[in-house]
Protein backbone atom coordinates (compact mmCIF):
# COMPACT_ATOMS: atom_id res chain seq x y z
CA UNK A 1 0.00 0.00 0.00
CA UNK A 2 2.71 2.41 0.93
CA UNK A 3 4.63 1.78 -2.55
CA UNK A 4 1.56 2.66 -4.05
CA UNK A 5 0.97 5.80 -2.29
CA UNK A 6 4.04 6.68 -3.13
CA UNK A 7 3.81 6.03 -6.94
CA UNK A 8 1.15 8.52 -6.95
CA UNK A 9 2.81 11.46 -5.03
CA UNK A 10 5.22 11.10 -7.60
CA UNK A 11 3.11 11.40 -10.56
CA UNK A 12 1.28 14.25 -9.28
CA UNK A 13 4.84 16.46 -8.51
CA UNK A 14 6.12 14.98 -12.02
CA UNK A 15 2.21 16.78 -13.57
CA UNK A 16 2.48 19.99 -11.27
CA UNK A 17 6.22 21.08 -12.00
CA UNK A 18 5.55 19.92 -15.62
CA UNK A 19 2.39 22.47 -15.96
CA UNK A 20 5.01 25.34 -15.00
CA UNK A 21 7.36 24.68 -17.78
CA UNK A 22 7.66 27.85 -20.17
CA UNK A 23 8.29 26.91 -23.80
CA UNK A 24 9.75 29.39 -26.23
CA UNK A 25 8.55 29.24 -29.67
CA UNK A 26 10.87 29.78 -32.47
CA UNK A 27 8.84 31.26 -35.17
CA UNK A 28 9.49 33.11 -38.85
CA UNK A 29 8.91 36.76 -38.98
CA UNK A 30 6.40 36.95 -42.04
CA UNK A 31 7.37 39.54 -44.56
CA UNK A 32 5.99 43.00 -43.42
CA UNK A 33 2.97 44.54 -45.50
CA UNK A 34 0.85 47.34 -45.02
CA UNK A 35 -2.26 47.80 -44.10
CA UNK A 36 -4.59 50.74 -44.72
CA UNK A 37 -7.88 51.33 -42.78
CA UNK A 38 -9.85 54.05 -44.74
CA UNK A 39 -13.05 54.32 -43.91
CA UNK A 40 -14.51 58.23 -45.04
CA UNK A 41 -17.99 59.66 -44.48
CA UNK A 42 -19.74 62.28 -45.97
CA UNK A 43 -20.01 64.22 -42.66
CA UNK A 44 -18.55 67.63 -41.82
CA UNK A 45 -15.63 67.08 -39.71
CA UNK A 46 -11.67 65.70 -39.75
CA UNK A 47 -11.77 62.49 -41.77
CA UNK A 48 -8.40 60.26 -41.10
CA UNK A 49 -7.31 56.84 -42.93
CA UNK A 50 -4.42 55.11 -40.94
CA UNK A 51 -1.54 53.33 -42.47
CA UNK A 52 0.44 50.69 -39.97
CA UNK A 53 2.40 47.98 -40.73
CA UNK A 54 2.10 44.68 -39.87
CA UNK A 55 4.46 42.69 -36.70
CA UNK A 56 5.56 39.23 -36.29
CA UNK A 57 2.27 37.01 -34.41
CA UNK A 58 3.96 37.15 -31.11
CA UNK A 59 5.14 40.13 -31.18
CA UNK A 60 3.80 42.43 -28.19
CA UNK A 61 5.29 45.84 -29.54
CA UNK A 62 2.92 48.49 -30.30
CA UNK A 63 1.09 49.44 -33.63
CA UNK A 64 3.88 50.14 -36.51
CA UNK A 65 2.99 53.67 -38.46
CA UNK A 66 3.86 53.54 -42.36
CA UNK A 67 4.78 57.09 -42.33
CA UNK A 68 5.88 59.35 -45.60
CA UNK A 69 3.29 57.81 -47.66
CA UNK A 70 0.68 60.06 -49.94
CA UNK A 71 -2.74 59.51 -49.49
CA UNK A 72 -5.28 60.99 -51.85
CA UNK A 73 -8.50 60.65 -52.27
CA UNK A 74 -9.88 61.27 -56.19
CA UNK A 75 -13.82 62.16 -57.13
CA UNK A 76 -15.88 60.79 -59.86
CA UNK A 77 -15.25 64.53 -61.07
CA UNK A 78 -11.79 64.04 -60.67
CA UNK A 79 -11.42 66.42 -57.35
CA UNK A 80 -8.03 65.20 -55.14
CA UNK A 81 -8.29 65.62 -51.68
CA UNK A 82 -4.86 64.94 -50.21
CA UNK A 83 -4.47 63.28 -47.29
CA UNK A 84 -1.49 64.46 -44.93
CA UNK A 85 0.08 62.93 -41.96
CA UNK A 86 0.08 65.91 -39.84
CA UNK A 87 1.65 64.43 -37.15
CA UNK A 88 4.27 61.50 -38.17
CA UNK A 89 1.95 59.28 -36.41
CA UNK A 90 0.81 57.33 -39.18
CA UNK A 91 -2.52 58.96 -39.59
CA UNK A 92 -3.24 60.83 -42.76
CA UNK A 93 -6.25 63.62 -42.73
CA UNK A 94 -8.65 65.71 -44.52
CA UNK A 95 -9.57 69.07 -42.74
CA UNK A 96 -12.68 71.12 -43.69
CA UNK A 97 -11.43 74.62 -44.57
CA UNK A 98 -14.83 75.86 -44.20
CA UNK A 99 -17.91 74.95 -41.75
CA UNK A 100 -20.16 72.42 -43.98
CA UNK A 101 -17.35 71.36 -46.15
CA UNK A 102 -17.33 67.76 -47.04
CA UNK A 103 -15.91 65.16 -49.26
CA UNK A 104 -18.55 62.64 -50.36
CA UNK A 105 -21.95 62.84 -52.24
CA UNK A 106 -24.28 60.51 -52.24
CA UNK A 107 -24.02 58.24 -55.51
CA UNK A 108 -21.04 59.41 -56.41
CA UNK A 109 -17.62 57.06 -56.73
CA UNK A 110 -14.27 57.68 -55.14
CA UNK A 111 -10.76 56.24 -55.41
CA UNK A 112 -8.26 55.94 -53.20
CA UNK A 113 -4.74 55.86 -54.08
CA UNK A 114 -1.89 55.27 -52.06
CA UNK A 115 1.83 55.06 -52.63
CA UNK A 116 4.12 53.81 -50.09
CA UNK A 117 7.87 53.43 -50.76
CA UNK A 118 8.05 52.30 -54.66
CA UNK A 119 4.66 50.66 -54.24
CA UNK A 120 1.45 52.24 -55.37
CA UNK A 121 -2.34 50.89 -54.67
CA UNK A 122 -5.93 51.63 -55.37
CA UNK A 123 -9.48 51.19 -54.54
CA UNK A 124 -12.90 52.11 -55.49
CA UNK A 125 -15.91 52.78 -53.41
CA UNK A 126 -19.99 54.09 -53.73
CA UNK A 127 -21.95 56.49 -51.68
CA UNK A 128 -24.87 54.83 -51.29
CA UNK A 129 -28.35 56.57 -49.39
CA UNK A 130 -28.66 56.18 -45.80
CA UNK A 131 -32.29 56.66 -44.25
CA UNK A 132 -32.82 59.07 -41.59
CA UNK A 133 -33.10 57.20 -38.17
CA UNK A 134 -36.49 58.40 -37.01
CA UNK A 135 -36.65 58.37 -33.42
CA UNK A 136 -34.77 56.17 -29.77
CA UNK A 137 -37.34 54.93 -26.84
CA UNK A 138 -35.83 53.40 -23.89
CA UNK A 139 -37.03 51.58 -21.04
CA UNK A 140 -36.17 50.07 -17.64
CA UNK A 141 -34.88 46.91 -17.59
CA UNK A 142 -33.53 44.16 -15.29
CA UNK A 143 -31.98 40.89 -16.64
CA UNK A 144 -32.57 37.90 -14.19
CA UNK A 145 -29.22 36.70 -14.28
CA UNK A 146 -26.38 39.58 -14.64
CA UNK A 147 -24.51 39.06 -18.39
CA UNK A 148 -20.54 38.50 -18.33
CA UNK A 149 -18.86 42.27 -18.25
CA UNK A 150 -22.41 43.91 -18.69
CA UNK A 151 -24.90 45.73 -16.62
CA UNK A 152 -27.72 43.48 -15.03
CA UNK A 153 -30.07 46.85 -14.88
CA UNK A 154 -30.75 50.25 -16.21
CA UNK A 155 -32.38 51.17 -19.67
CA UNK A 156 -32.94 49.03 -22.83
CA UNK A 157 -32.80 51.87 -25.83
CA UNK A 158 -34.32 50.75 -29.17
CA UNK A 159 -33.88 53.19 -32.73
CA UNK A 160 -35.97 53.47 -35.07
CA UNK A 161 -35.41 53.47 -39.22
CA UNK A 162 -37.01 52.49 -42.32
CA UNK A 163 -34.98 50.92 -45.13
CA UNK A 164 -36.13 52.64 -48.65
CA UNK A 165 -37.31 50.70 -51.15
CA UNK A 166 -35.18 48.93 -53.57
CA UNK A 167 -33.02 45.79 -52.44
CA UNK A 168 -29.46 45.72 -51.78
CA UNK A 169 -28.82 48.79 -49.01
CA UNK A 170 -26.35 47.17 -46.64
CA UNK A 171 -25.77 49.65 -43.28
CA UNK A 172 -23.64 49.41 -40.53
CA UNK A 173 -24.79 50.13 -36.94
CA UNK A 174 -22.91 51.71 -34.64
CA UNK A 175 -23.38 52.82 -30.44
CA UNK A 176 -22.19 55.07 -27.86
CA UNK A 177 -23.06 55.30 -24.59
CA UNK A 178 -21.38 58.81 -23.63
CA UNK A 179 -19.40 59.39 -26.19
CA UNK A 180 -17.74 55.68 -26.34
CA UNK A 181 -18.49 53.75 -29.24
CA UNK A 182 -19.06 50.03 -28.32
CA UNK A 183 -16.46 48.45 -30.74
CA UNK A 184 -15.99 45.19 -29.36
CA UNK A 185 -16.06 43.11 -32.61
CA UNK A 186 -18.51 41.26 -31.13
CA UNK A 187 -20.54 44.25 -31.29
CA UNK A 188 -20.56 45.22 -34.86
CA UNK A 189 -23.94 45.07 -36.26
CA UNK A 190 -24.68 45.04 -39.99
CA UNK A 191 -27.87 45.28 -41.73
CA UNK A 192 -29.06 44.25 -45.20
CA UNK A 193 -31.93 45.68 -46.39
CA UNK A 194 -34.62 45.46 -42.73
CA UNK A 195 -33.00 42.83 -41.79
CA UNK A 196 -29.78 40.65 -41.08
CA UNK A 197 -29.19 39.15 -44.73
CA UNK A 198 -29.71 39.23 -48.34
CA UNK A 199 -33.32 37.20 -48.56
CA UNK A 200 -34.77 38.27 -45.37
CA UNK A 201 -38.11 39.79 -47.28
CA UNK A 202 -37.26 42.93 -45.24
CA UNK A 203 -36.90 45.59 -48.32
CA UNK A 204 -38.44 48.49 -47.15
CA UNK A 205 -39.54 47.83 -43.96
CA UNK A 206 -38.96 49.32 -40.29
CA UNK A 207 -35.61 47.70 -39.00
CA UNK A 208 -36.34 44.42 -37.43
CA UNK A 209 -36.30 44.33 -33.12
CA UNK A 210 -32.95 42.58 -33.12
CA UNK A 211 -31.71 45.19 -35.32
CA UNK A 212 -33.49 48.15 -33.65
CA UNK A 213 -32.36 46.97 -30.00
CA UNK A 214 -28.79 47.03 -31.49
CA UNK A 215 -28.73 50.72 -30.06
CA UNK A 216 -28.07 48.76 -26.54
CA UNK A 217 -24.70 46.28 -26.44
CA UNK A 218 -24.92 47.17 -22.80
CA UNK A 219 -27.89 48.74 -21.00
CA UNK A 220 -27.70 52.58 -20.09
CA UNK A 221 -27.84 54.90 -16.73
CA UNK A 222 -30.07 57.61 -16.66
CA UNK A 223 -28.18 60.64 -17.49
CA UNK A 224 -26.12 58.52 -19.99
CA UNK A 225 -26.04 60.14 -23.05
CA UNK A 226 -27.06 57.77 -25.95
CA UNK A 227 -25.64 58.27 -29.87
CA UNK A 228 -26.41 56.00 -32.58
CA UNK A 229 -25.03 56.66 -36.10
CA UNK A 230 -26.26 54.61 -39.10
CA UNK A 231 -23.46 54.13 -42.07
CA UNK A 232 -24.42 53.15 -45.72
CA UNK A 233 -22.08 50.82 -46.76
CA UNK A 234 -21.54 48.94 -49.84
CA UNK A 235 -22.16 45.32 -50.05
CA UNK A 236 -18.46 44.40 -50.34
CA UNK A 237 -17.95 46.48 -46.73
CA UNK A 238 -20.81 44.33 -45.56
CA UNK A 239 -19.45 40.91 -45.80
CA UNK A 240 -16.06 42.66 -44.79
CA UNK A 241 -17.40 43.20 -41.38
CA UNK A 242 -18.93 40.17 -41.20
CA UNK A 243 -15.80 38.72 -41.59
CA UNK A 244 -14.03 40.78 -39.09
CA UNK A 245 -16.44 40.02 -36.54
CA UNK A 246 -16.37 36.45 -36.87
CA UNK A 247 -11.98 35.95 -37.18
CA UNK A 248 -11.95 38.59 -34.34
CA UNK A 249 -14.88 36.24 -32.21
CA UNK A 250 -13.01 32.84 -33.02
CA UNK A 251 -12.08 31.05 -29.96
CA UNK A 252 -12.73 27.74 -27.73
CA UNK A 253 -12.30 24.57 -29.40
CA UNK A 254 -13.93 24.24 -32.04
CA UNK A 255 -12.21 27.60 -33.34
CA UNK A 256 -10.43 27.43 -37.18
CA UNK A 257 -7.01 28.34 -38.32
CA UNK A 258 -6.58 32.59 -38.44
CA UNK A 259 -6.68 34.03 -41.47
CA UNK A 260 -6.34 37.30 -43.25
CA UNK A 261 -9.21 39.15 -43.85
CA UNK A 262 -9.52 39.84 -47.83
CA UNK A 263 -8.77 43.63 -48.69
CA UNK A 264 -10.68 45.25 -51.64
CA UNK A 265 -7.54 47.32 -51.90
CA UNK A 266 -5.37 46.09 -54.86
CA UNK A 267 -1.60 47.27 -56.17
CA UNK A 268 -1.85 49.87 -59.33
CA UNK A 269 0.64 47.68 -61.05
CA UNK A 270 -1.11 44.10 -61.56
CA UNK A 271 2.40 42.85 -61.92
CA UNK A 272 3.10 43.75 -58.34
CA UNK A 273 2.75 40.54 -56.22
CA UNK A 274 3.16 42.53 -53.02
CA UNK A 275 0.02 42.63 -51.32
CA UNK A 276 -1.63 45.15 -48.92
CA UNK A 277 -4.01 44.30 -45.62
CA UNK A 278 -7.07 46.79 -44.56
CA UNK A 279 -10.33 48.01 -46.19
CA UNK A 280 -11.55 51.09 -48.10
CA UNK A 281 -15.22 52.37 -47.75
CA UNK A 282 -17.27 55.25 -47.98
CA UNK A 283 -20.64 55.81 -46.21
CA UNK A 284 -23.15 58.62 -45.46
CA UNK A 285 -24.40 58.95 -42.30
CA UNK A 286 -27.41 59.49 -40.45
CA UNK A 287 -27.54 59.54 -36.65
CA UNK A 288 -29.58 60.84 -33.47
CA UNK A 289 -28.43 61.43 -29.76
CA UNK A 290 -30.11 61.82 -26.66
CA UNK A 291 -29.95 61.46 -23.28
CA UNK A 292 -31.74 58.84 -20.94
CA UNK A 293 -34.43 60.48 -18.77
CA UNK A 294 -35.93 57.97 -16.87
CA UNK A 295 -39.47 60.42 -16.81
CA UNK A 296 -39.38 59.90 -20.47
CA UNK A 297 -39.20 56.14 -20.69
CA UNK A 298 -41.61 53.89 -22.00
CA UNK A 299 -44.07 50.86 -19.96
CA UNK A 300 -41.81 48.01 -20.71
CA UNK A 301 -43.28 46.24 -23.77
CA UNK A 302 -44.15 42.03 -23.55
CA UNK A 303 -41.87 39.95 -24.22
CA UNK A 304 -38.57 42.45 -23.65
Amino acid sequence: MKNIQWFYFFLILLVSTACTDVIDLETEAGETQLVIDAWVTDESKIQTIKLSLTQPYFDRGGIVPAKGATVILFSEDSIPYPFIDLKNDGNYVWQPSVVGEKILEVGKQYALYVKYGAEEYFSISRVNRVPPIDSINYFKQKYPVAPTDLRQEGYQVDFYARDPLGQGDCYWVRAYRNDTLFDKPSQILTVYDASFSPGGSADGLMFILPIRAGASPDLYNANDKVKVELYSIPPEAFYFLQLVRTESTNGGIFATVPSNIPTNIQPLDQNNKKQVLGFFAVSAVSSIETVVDGSKAIPKPSGR
